[in-house]
Parts: structure tokens; C-alpha cells; sequence
């Protein structure tokens, strides 16, 4: 499936807020562990970026343990509030990294629809990286698919994301 668009090394950036709402959307939740597993097994993977607000809760840490265990990088910001709204944008933070770790991939897959990632992505792919973005196609701005060398629905890995009704219990 994704195997046949990607080249030479691959780095991964996934901004949770958006896939998460996108899953959510799909009336899934997302399973982290067989994502990382998945993406090890089948790419030669040098980055896996997790982009997530940090909440204090016990519930909260426990889980970010457990995304460094599944080898996932977590990058954290506290959530804003700004008149009511709850904000954690993480535009900047993945755009400096994808600009930092350029030399050290040859593909780029995008978890995010968000519009603001189409300079991103136009620009990486001036330096000849392959960006393959994944999304559901109602999270996804029309500019990112059109910019991205490949768009992926994200239900297509449904199979591979899926927490199966045992996992969501907790069991």
C-alpha cells in the first residue's frame, strides 16, 4: 500500500491534535502501538515524531511513557486558552524539525491535514524528499493533497490504527 510511494529513509511527523479529531471522526481511536510497529517493520524509519499538548494528569504522563516506550520522539507544549478556544498548534515545532532532520531522510510522511504544513511541504519537496501526507479527506486542506506527492485517506490504515474493542476497555 504506502510501501510502493516511499524512498531511502523515512522520518515521520504526526500532529496528534489533527489525526486524533480525524480518528475520532471515524469513530475510532487511535492504536499507537501497532502504528509504531507497523511503520518500523515496513520502513527503514529514522524519526517518529509525536507533536501533543502536555496535560499533568497521571492518566496523561502514563501515556506519553508509553509512546517514548513504543519509540515514538513526544514533542509537548501546554494547551493555551484564548477566549474560550483551546489551542495547541504545533505548525512551527514540526516545520523547524522537518527543516532540521531534512538531511537525514528521503521521505517525509505527513500526519496532518492542516493548510498551514502547504509552504512545508512545497519547499521540502524542493530538495528532492518524496511527502506523502495522510489524512482524512474532510480534515485535509485541498492545497495540501494538490502540494503533497501523495495523499493517503487515513482509512486506509484503518486495520493498521484500529484499537481493537478489547484495547479500548483497557483489557
Amino acid at each position: 500500500m504506502i510501501e510502493k510511494y516511499a524512498k531511502g529513509k523515512v522520518a515521520v511527523f504526526i500532529d496528534a491534535a489533527n489525526i486524533e479529531s480525524s480518528v475520532r471522526d471515524e469513530g475510532f481511536r487511535l492504536n499507537h502501538r501497532k502504528l509504531s510497529s507497523f511503520l518500523r517493520r515496513r520502513f527503514n524509519l529514522v524519526y517518529l515524531g509525536y507533536y501533543t499538548v502536555g496535560f499533568k494528569t497521571r492518566n496523561h504522563q502514563n501515556f506519553l511513557k508509553f509512546l517514548r516506550r513504543t519509540h515514538f520522539t513526544v514533542k509537548l507544549k501546554p494547551l493555551k486558552i484564548i477566549r474560550e478556544v483551546r489551542k495547541a498548534n504545533f505548525d512551527v515545532e514540526i516545520a523547524v524539525d522537518v527543516m532540521d532532520l531534512r538531511q537525514d531522510f528521503d521521505t517525509m510522511f505527513l500526519f496532518s491535514g492542516d493548510s498551514d504544513f502547504d509552504y512545508l511541504v512545497k519547499r521540502i519537496k524542493k530538495e528532492n524528499k518524496v511527502v506523502i501526507v495522510i489524512s482524512l479527506r474532510k480534515h485535509i486542506a485541498l492545497e495540501l493533497i494538490k502540494s503533497a506527492d501523495k495523499y493517503i485517506p487515513l482509512t486506509k490504515f484503518k486495520g493498521v490504527l484500529k484499537k481493537s474493542p478489547r484495547q479500548r476497555r483497557g483489557k
